[in-house]
């Protein structure tokens, strides 16, 4: 009998072993999920542009500037997964102020492959890229889920403000829940997006929007983070995850008005 359940328990843990490794080896395919819209092109008063992120591929991010001729602060903008960064962009059009949308590698017209290290390092130099457009102009980053992250790790003491739409710790707390619980994901996670050493370094205008009822990113989650930020301005939804960016435009219009100015109304 103890032979027989050392030998249960000794499958058992290899199979745990199995799934750990599994897990460890197609999680990027879940969290990076490229994706190009069919839409055939951008809206009204939408520009493109390309930038090199990587001379030795000759890789390039490319994306786009909307309203980029308007006054006031200037949104740079980081989508959430699977998403092609021109879908976002009749809506922060209606905004009224610059916005310039990046696409994650291997999204829309971006070439190359995502992984965590590299998406962070092309927001940076879509950063100075915007900073070296729009000098001496306030910049507001703007995320939505997974794109919160990227806003959180690359801010630094001259961002003027910031706009979080579904913001999380990591994305092992986001991904631990249920089945994936018995599972060590702090440890096998190769693309963490881990925000919670930065969250302390936000400016002092913050807005956070998120939904009690989101069954991706929960609202338990971003509470976490909201402990973290107490200068935030918070807005509570009850939409499903994939529209409380969407239903809450007018409440990011509102807030760009009351703490920035020069913007058209």
């Amino acid at each position: 009998m103890v032979r027989e359940l050392k030998r249960i328990g000794k499958i058992l843990g290899q199979l745990y072993l199995l799934v750990c490794a599994v897990l460890w080896g197609i999680q990027g395919h879940f969290i990076f999920e490229p994706y190009t819209s069919q839409r055939p092109s951008p809206p009204y008063s939408t520009i493109e542009y390309e930038l090199v992120v990587d001379e030795a591929k000759g890789i390039k991010s490319r994306g786009y500037i909307v309203n980029p001729s308007a006054p006031g602060p200037v949104i740079l903008f980081f989508a959430g997964r699977n998403e092609d960064a021109v879908s976002y962009a009749d809506a922060l059009e209606r905004l009224d102020v610059p916005a310039v949308l990046p696409n994650y590698r291997g999204h829309g017209q971006s070439d190359g492959r995502p992984t965590e290290r590299t998406t962070l390092a092309d927001a940076k130099l879509t950063l100075q890229m915007v900073r070296e457009r729009y000098p001496d102009r306030p910049i507001v980053l703007l995320g939505d889920s997974l794109g919160t992250a990227v806003a959180i790790r690359i801010t630094d003491p001259d961002i003027a403000g910031m706009i979080l739409v579904s913001p999380f710790r990591s994305l092992a707390h986001v991904a631990s829940r249920n089945l994936l619980r018995i599972v060590p994901l702090r440890f096998i996670m190769r693309h963490k997006f881990d925000t919670r050493s930065k969250l302390d370094e936000l400016p002092d205008k913050v807005l956070v929007i998120y939904s009690e009822t989101d069954e991706i990113i929960r609202a338990k989650e971003t509470e976490r983070v909201l402990e973290q930020i107490p200068q935030a301005e918070v807005v509570v939804d009850e939409a499903d995850h994939f529209f409380v960016f969407m239903r809450n435009l007018r409440a990011m219009q509102q807030w760009l008005l009351e703490n920035f100015e020069d913007i058209e109304s």
